[in-house]
């Protein structure tokens, strides 16, 4: 990524930079690394691989202001099957993809580092699957349905007459039809 660090000193509106973009909605810039988007504009040069950044107001004194460049990746021309393709504007996407690939590159990523962090990451997702995959097989969830059936099981006798219906009354209180439910 391309970045331009600056200390306001509360007067100064007017901030260069020197990296090439491809429209003014590239650059970004962060106050105190919280990113703005209003309050200043982009004064390109005519090569656009630099230009101005112009704040309506000064930043206040001692805030940290960084001009930085984010490329949106999207495709702006579509060429035609049957047109002629024109070399400027394949140089262009070339340039363009050329200045994606520099900001990937720019990443600071210390990879024995992201290694450890996507190993723990595989162990804990594993882990999480395997418990899952227990509770539902052999776990909780059958101890449960189990639990379930043995109290039904045993219930369900005293609620119902295997000879007769539930909404019968009952002719003696100890038969393990209780009547009326």
């Amino acid at each position: 990524m391309y970045k331009v660090t600056y200390t306001a000193d509360g007067n100064m509106t007017e901030f260069l930079f020197s990296f090439p973009f491809f429209q003014p909605a590239d650059i970004k810039i962060a106050l105190n690394d919280k990113v703005i988007s209003q309050g200043w504009s982009v004064a390109p040069n005519e090569r656009f691989d630099g230009g101005v950044i112009v704040f309506e107001e000064a930043p206040i004194t001692n805030t940290k202001i960084d001009i930085f460049r984010e490329i949106s990746l999207s495709r702006n021309i579509d060429y035609q099957p049957t047109d002629k393709i024109d070399p400027e504007h394949l140089n262009q996407d070339f340039n363009f993809l050329l200045e994606a690939f520099k900001d990937l590159k720019k990443v600071d990523v210390d990879l024995s580092e992201w290694e450890n962090i996507h190993d723990n990451t595989i162990k804990l997702i594993e882990y999480t699957r395997q418990l899952i995959e227990d509770k539902l097989t052999g776990g909780s969830v059958l101890g449960v349905y189990q639990n379930l059936i043995s109290v039904l099981d045993s219930a369900l006798p005293k609620l119902v007459n295997d000879y007769g219906f539930v909404t019968e009354p009952a002719d003696v209180e100890l038969n393990d039809d209780y009547g009326l439910l």
